[in-house]
């Protein structure tokens, strides 16, 4: 029997009443506009009808682009914004309409990033003196931040939540228009490219408790020593440029695989097709005698299963900080990579989650320093993992090589018992020698009830 031509098929002339099979068949192959640019979504409905997590999309103080612009609660930092723009353009030596008119090319392209329901109620007049404005703040706020922390004219809290604003997936702006303003300063782009870098880094690895801007002023110094050696982004080579800042978080630090391949891992190569995972907890994990250490990067992919000697079994987990932004920070991460079809953090949310049920077992994370709690109790941390991972599916196939080196761990009864009479009576050096003790009395005891029935007879 011959086999059809698939051609054949999609030429076939419909009925009339059959034009959604034109629709089908014309799909994809029409011309796409030249204007298009990147797409910045909203957040999916699907996460936003979550009534838990309702607040952590919308920005604190300030909007960047048009969804949430004009809103009431944001206005007062418009006029921040004007401000801004006026100093950053008298730091260029520059008119600051001569600045606007240099950049208007790359504003009339940059407002085509947005969705056309995004835009409907602003025109190309006003969208673009908003992108112009927004990106001058967003570049003035930085400058100040690492620069010269005490021209922000605005208090550490209101830092953080600008800081935290900047990072929602429905708060970005194209780093197109970013690249083009960072040409009018002083600053060489690579200079501008740690600078960003820096901000990256401080929002996913800064310890707190102290006071922000001394801590970012202090950052940046050692920073700029320490990526000298670095792609300026710290992105790989061959990775595409990020389109906005939230897109460049993502790149930086969830760069590799989420499939672990460990050379020492061998043994667990067998099961490396296991898509299922019993989940235990970590103080389960740890009486058991599996280990936790941090990953020595911060990579949210960094998480990997090492066995060391005879019993030594370690779960290398990248470590995190807990604070007011983490669960905003998380969530639009996961909602980016919804909208990207990603998963990396999404599996690594859901990976955590696994690992803790109640706040023993953040308390078992936090005194191997993966988990950094300055959010309050543990009962808190516990409950901010809970409810992220609640609505979400992780790759069924991420950290693969790790599930399975757990799960053939908790099978091993035998180890289990060990690894638990080792923890009970040598995990201090007061049980080791008390064990010591105790085992000698015993023998003592039974030398002495041996000779006291059984006398040694004279010779």
């Amino acid at each position: 029997m011959s086999e059809i031509d698939s051609n054949e098929i999609l030429s076939a002339s419909p009925r009339c009443d059959d034009q959604w099979l034109i629709k089908i068949k014309n799909a994809g192959t029409e011309e796409t506009t030249g204007d298009k640019g990147p797409d910045f979504p909203r957040v999916p409905p699907t996460f936003r009808d979550i009534q838990q997590n309702s607040d952590c999309y919308d920005p604190s103080v300030v909007s960047i682009g048009p969804y949430h612009h004009g809103k009431e609660k944001l206005k007062e930092m418009e006029k921040l914004k004007e401000t801004y723009a006026r100093q950053f353009a008298l730091d260029n030596k520059k008119h600051i309409d001569e600045i606007y008119r240099e950049v208007e090319a790359e504003l009339s392209i940059a407002k085509n990033c947005y969705p056309q329901d995004a835009r409907r109620n602003f025109n190309d007049e006003q969208l673009a003196k908003m992108i112009f404005l927004d990106g001058c703040f967003i570049l003035q706020f930085l400058f100040c931040l690492y620069m010269k922390p005490g021209n922000l004219k605005m208090s550490s809290h209101n830092a953080a939540l600008v800081t935290k604003d900047l990072f929602l997936l429905e708060n970005q702006l194209p780093l197109e228009v970013l690249t083009k303003l960072m040409s009018f300063r002083s600053l060489d782009q690579k200079a501008w490219m740690k600078i960003l870098t820096a901000f990256c880094d401080q929002v996913r690895a800064f310890p707190g408790g102290t006071e922000l801007k001394e801590k970012i002023t202090k950052f940046f110094r050692e920073l700029q020593k320490s990526l000298t050696t670095r792609n300026p982004e710290g992105l790989a080579p061959d990775q595409p440029a990020a389109v906005h800042l939230l897109e460049l978080l993502h790149k930086r630090f969830c760069s590799g695989t989420i499939v672990s391949e460990n050379s020492e891992n061998s043994s667990c190569n067998n099961n490396s097709q296991m898509s299922w995972y019993r989940y235990y907890p970590a103080e389960e994990l740890r009486n058991i005698g599996i280990h936790f250490k941090p990953s020595k990067t911060d990579l949210f992919t960094d998480v990997q299963f090492k066995r060391r000697w005879l019993i030594s079994r370690s779960l290398y987990i990248p470590p995190l900080r807990i604070d007011s932004s983490t669960k905003s920070l998380l969530l639009n991460l996961v909602a980016y990579e919804e909208c990207h079809h990603k998963s990396r953090v999404i599996s690594y949310v859901c990976f955590m989650d696994s690992l803790i049920d109640t706040p023993r077992d953040v308390q078992v994370l936090r005194s191997k320093g993966i988990l950094l709690n300055t959010l309050g109790s543990d009962e808190q941390a516990a409950e901010l993992f809970n409810q992220i991972a609640s609505h979400l599916i992780p790759d069924p196939y991420a950290y693969v090589q790790v599930k399975s080196s757990i799960e053939n761990e908790h099978r091993k009864v035998l180890k289990k018992w060990v690894a638990m009479w080792l923890r009970v009576y040598f995990n201090s050096p007061w049980t080791f020698i008390a064990f010591v003790a105790a085992t000698f009395t015993i023998i003592l005891t039974a030398i002495q009830t041996y000779i006291a029935l059984f006398p040694l007879k004279d010779r």
